[in-house]
């Protein structure tokens, strides 16, 4: 005969699910993710190197600005050969907007070439490496592209350390 089921008489035992198959899936999962995942590729400023062709032509003047950086802050420049350089050449300016990024917008804009605009960057001993960033952070806001970072030379030497003295 028929039966007539009452739910409330007979009660069922609620099984419960086994997660270990689920444990071992997310797992899994997050290794694929892990192992899928494109991370941050490190930015490197690039700097434009000269060639050692025989058809590359000498560095102008015109087109070349020398900064010197110096300690507390201070940063000199120049626009002259460096044969010729003195202390009295070495002019000083600062870090602001209007000191050394007003300076470079307006030297490139006067280059014979502004293709071939140059920046040499030289720090002293008493520079820091903020001062130092700061300048290429400069250099990458006015669009200055061909810059290098090099030693002074000892007549460099001689004319910052007069110029300090007065």
């Amino acid at each position: 005969m028929a039966e007539i089921h009452n739910p409330q008489s007979s009660k069922k035992k609620a099984s419960k699910p086994d997660m270990t198959p689920l444990v071992d899936l997310g797992f899994l999962l997050i290794t694929f993710f892990i192992y899928t995942t494109t991370f941050n590729q490190p930015s490197v400023l690039e700097f434009a190197t000269p060639r050692n062709d025989s058809g590359t032509s000498a560095i102008n003047e015109e087109n070349t600005l020398t900064l010197i950086l110096g300690g507390e802050n201070k940063i000199f420049w120049y626009q002259k050969p460096l044969s010729q350089v003195n202390s009295g050449d070495l002019v000083e300016t600062d870090y602001s907007s209007q000191g050394i990024r007003k300076l470079l917008l307006e030297k490139k804009k006067q280059a014979k070439n502004p293709d071939n605009w140059t920046i040499i960057i030289k720090p002293t001993d008493d520079a820091t490496w903020g001062n130092t960033i700061d300048i290429l952070d400069e250099t990458i806001i006015t669009r200055s592209n061909r810059k290098a970072i090099v030693d002074l030379s000892p007549q460099e030497i001689a004319a910052y350390r007069e110029k300090l003295v007065y």
